[in-house]
């Protein structure tokens, strides 16, 4: 019996914490037998601070499914990382676009993420540090990418509006090798998100990979609440969509939860038991 469940929006509150409540009700359900698997666009940093309430072991996806880790031990499953030769043709698509991209290191190399301090506004600036605040995870201003010429790295990550985004979205879609999707923005509401992975790394083949190397039983629950959670969803034998998900999440649901800040997950994981 397995839960494989996003968790911005969908199992934390305003704060991007887990409620006690909701720590607590998957304290029981792991003692009643359940397996867990949280997936996440964001790095280890963050998900460490996110998830640290949890008394009991627990399979992490990270970066969009980039990154895959078996917790506590923090022991690596397995990765799926971009090459440096997107950063260029990114840079020349991105030509004429307000702002630019961050590009993450890996939680082997410090969860470092890197920005072009001259591309980016002062007002993005200022929501840098808002998400600085929120986790250890290291920011770095540099003059170039070079530094990553010779080696891989897990996620970059596009800031700006949904209607730019998307945009931006369909000249991507001739790049071969690359899987793209558009998110709100959990911190700010001024803002949406691309996340821009290997072809190979989102939440639907993460977990069919921890199924199979870790045998996990059925069903399968599923939950989240935006775009990147449509792979996972489609893996789930019951499926969740938060109120308030993009109408294609929906559309896959068996459940419409209550919102993220009501501990709606609660909600919709009691009524998906209730169907297995």
């Amino acid at each position: 019996m397995t839960i494989a469940l996003d968790i911005d929006g969908t199992i934390t509150g305003m704060d991007h914490l887990i409620p006690d409540c909701v720590a607590s009700y998957f304290q029981e359900l792991y003692r009643q037998g359940w397996q867990f698997v949280f997936l996440t666009g964001r790095t280890f940093s963050f998900a460490q601070v996110t998830l640290n309430k949890l008394g009991f072991p627990y399979l992490l996806a990270l970066n969009n499914g980039a990154d895959l880790l078996e917790m506590p031990q923090k022991k690596g499953v397995c990765h799926a990382y971009l090459d440096y030769t997107i950063i260029p043709i990114l840079d020349e698509l991105y030509r004429g676009y307000e702002n630019y991209f961050v590009v993450y290191e890996g939680y082997k190399r410090g969860n470092c993420a890197y920005f072009r301090s001259d591309r980016f506004s002062a007002e993005m600036s200022d929501y840098f540090k808002e998400v600085q605040a929120l986790s250890t995870e290291v920011w770095k201003g540099v003059d170039s990418f070079e530094i990553f010429s010779h080696s891989t790295f897990p996620l970059v990550k596009c800031i700006g509006s949904q209607e730019m985004l998307e945009g931006f979205d369909q000249k991507l879609r001739t790049l071969k090798g690359i899987a793209t999707a558009v998110i709100a923005d959990p911190i700010s509401c001024r803002y949406h998100l691309m996340l821009i992975t290997h072809v190979e790394a989102n939440k639907g083949r993460a977990i069919r990979t921890f199924v199979r190397r870790f045998l996990l039983g059925s069903p399968l629950i599923a939950g989240g609440n935006d775009n990147n959670d449509i792979p996972l969803l489609k893996e789930g034998d019951i499926r969740i969509a938060m109120d308030g998900s993009p109408e294609d999440l929906r559309k896959l649901a068996n459940i419409l939860a209550p919102p993220a800040d009501k501990m709606g997950i609660i909600d919709g994981l009691r009524e998906a038991i209730k169907q297995t």
